[in-house]
């Protein structure tokens, strides 16, 4: 009976591919990334319109898109993205995937699925690149920590790297003038790189951002030599940080609070008006907030770093934003400076290497560097 069971079970399944995104899929990829929030307190889409693909060339290159397919019907049930990015391991570049936009249907939830996927993404390891990826989980999402670090087999391992703080930073109210912060300008581009260059190595999975980078329409789309600042001290560039906004190719939305917190609501934001925190939005509505990315202070300085903040905060405000989202390992020795700067709203997720049992010596090697990942391109 339970042989019939598995077996009408099996035969009920739609039956599914793994390949690569077609340029006809990218209404269908949209709509998949809307639907299916991510699970936690706060339910948020990560969402990519007016084109799924506009993102690729930010995210890293090469990048690939792979579907599960039903081929019955067509639908596209599942997705995830590998985008190939430049980045220090142990103080040395290398290129290294980082694993994104991990999405299921609600109705199609299983471990063969799953299986099919990673099996798909695991052929598009190229030679040059580090036999393992890096991902971000969020940490309340429990379901996907508790399946995809279960070692089940057929799936890759995921070993913790980091614990990985994001900070929603108001924007309000506005800091004071700041002094002894210039925008880069294109004519000191070339600065804010060699500063990037020369702390990249500092941490783990830094990532690398050369000169031409940071010109790029593409490698930096929607981000302007202007809107890179520059911290001096003793009239030498010593620290460089970029207010990010995104909104034109990629979006947060919140799609819904779990109960407590939805009934909630209402008192939270009438304390947030008068404690200047972030206010918690409607469901539905994308969040007016750009990013604070292309951090390097040289020797962790919390006061170059502070001046920095508060610079690219009151940027932020001016070109009105809500808030600025700061992303930091918890080890990292500028959070606290970005704690006790400003209140804010916090959220957990936790950085993995992901490996097969081919990248598992690579990944043992890894020092014990902070990490340092770019909270812009999660």
């Amino acid at each position: 009976m339970a042989r019939l069971a598995a077996a009408r079970r099996l035969s009920a399944e739609p039956a599914v591919v793994a390949e690569l995104a077609r340029p006809s899929d990218e209404p269908e990829l949209r709509r998949l990334l809307r639907d299916n929030p991510m699970d936690g307190t706060i339910r948020l889409s990560l969402e990519r319109e007016p084109d799924a693909f506009l993102a690729a060339s930010v995210e890293g290159r090469p990048h690939a898109t792979v579907v599960l397919r039903d081929t019955r019907s067509g639908r596209i049930v599942g997705m995830g993205s590998r985008a190939v990015m430049s980045v220090f391991v142990n103080g040395a570049p290398r290129r290294v995937g980082y694993l994104g936009q991990l999405r299921l249907e609600r109705g199609a939830r299983g471990r063969h699925l799953l299986i099919r996927g990673f099996e798909r993404v695991r052929a598009l390891r190229a030679a040059g690149e580090e036999p393992y990826d890096l991902t971000a989980i969020v940490a309340d999402n429990a379901r996907a920590r508790r399946l995809l670090g279960a070692g089940l087999p057929g799936l890759p391992s995921y070993r913790p790297l980091s614990p990985f703080v994001t900070r929603v930073l108001p924007t309000w109210p506005a800091p004071r003038a700041v002094s002894g912060i210039e925008p880069a300008g294109p004519a000191r581009l070339a600065e804010a790189a060699a500063c990037l260059e020369r702390n990249g190595p500092r941490f783990q999975m830094a990532r690398r951002w050369t000169a031409a980078d940071l010109a790029s329409e593409e490698r930096c789309r929607g981000l302007s030599a202007s809107d890179v600042f520059l911290a001096f001290r003793g009239g030498r560039v010593a620290g460089c940080a970029a207010l990010w906004d995104q909104r034109a190719f990629k979006q947060v939305v919140v799609r819904g609070y779990a109960r407590p917190l939805a009934r909630a609501r209402p008192w939270i934001n009438g304390l947030a008006r008068i404690l200047g925190t972030p206010r918690l939005p409607a469901p539905g509505a994308p969040l007016a907030q750009a990013y604070l990315s292309h951090l390097a202070v040289d020797g962790d300085d919390p006061v170059i770093f502070a001046r920095l903040l508060l610079a690219v905060l009151a940027e932020g405000g001016r070109r009105g934003l809500a808030y600025v989202v700061a992303g930091f390992a918890e080890s990292h020795p500028l959070l606290a400076v970005a704690r006790r700067l400003r209140r804010a709203r916090e959220y957990a997720s936790l950085l993995h290497v992901v490996h097969w049992e081919e990248g598992r010596a690579a990944v043992e090697g890894l020092d014990g560097r902070v990490p340092h990942v770019e909270v812009a391109l999660l």
